[in-house]
């Protein structure tokens, strides 16, 4: 009679079995954990040399075209790198302050927008650049007799052009909605309803909801809140504060891709990280510093980066975070950052030789995230 050998489990057996389960642990935490982020490659100094240049805005087409707009001599100006060359510095508005871009999601299209001096009181300006007819003719936006200030854009996932600021027409300061189906031609802009406050930014989110946050406090008594509010199927849903007012929080920027969207503000002496929850908003990230800025890639990894005593630090984060890593040097500020694909680009102010200058840099943040491979 044959007898049946029962296999038994020895300490050999556990130790390769844990062995391998660890490996196959490990090759899957490899693939939703990011790696250490490298501090930025070659910087490359965009703006003209003896110029004193500040608030850099930054935007990166779907082709890969890198568009950079600044301030300077009291005007706006600008500059692309296209098929791997940088254009010649051009003058895209004679006046101008607190430029913004965005892109089209689908063509080689940028659009501009900007706060200018108009007709005694300040407006709000867009001019639209396409790889054939270059910038169009700027055209007020706003067109009102308020106070016009803090543009911000956001293009929806089928091309539309959002259109955000802050105005004083009502006499307190409102944020005011536009949009536009070609950036060139805009309709009657309104307030969106109980929206009072300045500094606004804007983004959509994966599933074409546009959110909106910014700044506001009912008296000077008061400190700065962030407040939100979202705007689905043609309407504008009621604002929410999401800090609860017992520091400074101001200087919001918002960034929505690759199915998932961000908010970051400053707080007192910290910059924070937030994203959206069942109910709400909901802080993911605390460090020390100040003005920060957010984008996100086509895989959804989160790049945020702000201001410290030493330069400018950056964090990277998907399932997890990166140790922060610092660059530039200690005074640079002004930070802007733009996605495209699986890379980030990033521009801020620097000072380079006695003037301040804007710098770029960008980094492919598919790199720092290992892919899973199993053979059988």
């Amino acid at each position: 009679m044959l007898q049946r050998i029962r296999p038994q489990m020895t300490m050999r057996t556990l130790t390769i079995f844990s062995l391998l389960f660890i490996g196959w642990v490990g090759a899957f935490m490899a693939l939703i954990q990011p790696t250490q982020a490298s501090p930025a490659g070659v910087s490359v100094p965009v703006s003209p040399a003896g110029k004193i240049a500040s608030a850099p805005a930054i935007a990166v087409t779907r082709q890969g075209s890198v568009h950079i707009v600044w301030q300077q001599d009291g005007g706006l100006w600008y500059r692309n790198w296209r098929n791997g060359v940088w254009s010649a510095v051009e003058q895209v508005a004679v006046e101008g302050e607190s430029p913004t871009l965005a892109t089209d999601p689908y063509g080689e299209i940028v659009y501009l927008a900007w706060e200018q001096e108009f007709g005694g009181n300040y407006e709000i300006f867009v001019r639209k650049w396409d790889s054939v007819n270059g910038w169009s003719a700027p055209h007020n936006v706003s067109s009102n007799d308020g106070g016009s200030s803090a543009a911000t854009l956001a293009v929806s996932p089928t091309g539309q052009i959002h259109l955000i600021w802050a105005d004083t027409t009502p006499g307190t300061s409102t944020l005011y909605h536009a949009i536009s189906t070609d950036g060139e031609s805009w309709p009657v802009a309104l307030p969106i309803t109980n929206a009072k406050g300045s500094n606004p930014s804007a983004a959509f989110d994966a599933a074409g909801v546009l959110h909106v946050a910014w700044q506001y406090r009912a008296s000077f008594a008061e400190n700065l809140r962030i407040w939100t509010a979202r705007y689905a199927n043609n309407t504008w849903g009621a604002p929410v504060a999401i800090t609860d007012g017992s520091q400074q929080a101001f200087g919001p920027d918002m960034a929505g891709h690759g199915g998932r969207i961000a908010l970051v503000w400053q707080e007192g002496s910290q910059v924070k990280l937030a994203l959206p929850g069942n109910s709400g908003w909901v802080v993911n990230n605390t460090q020390t510093g100040s003005a920060p800025a957010v984008a996100i890639n086509s895989h959804g990894v989160i790049e945020w980066a702000w201001v410290t005593s030493t330069g400018l630090a950056r964090q990277f984060g998907l399932s997890g975070w990166t140790t922060p890593t610092t660059w530039s040097v200690a005074g640079s500020n002004a930070l802007d950052l733009a996605t495209k694909n699986t890379s980030i680009g990033i521009v801020w102010i620097q000072n380079d030789n006695g003037s301040d200058r804007v710098f770029y840099n960008s980094e492919n943040l598919a790199t720092m995230y290992q892919p899973l491979i199993m053979t059988r």
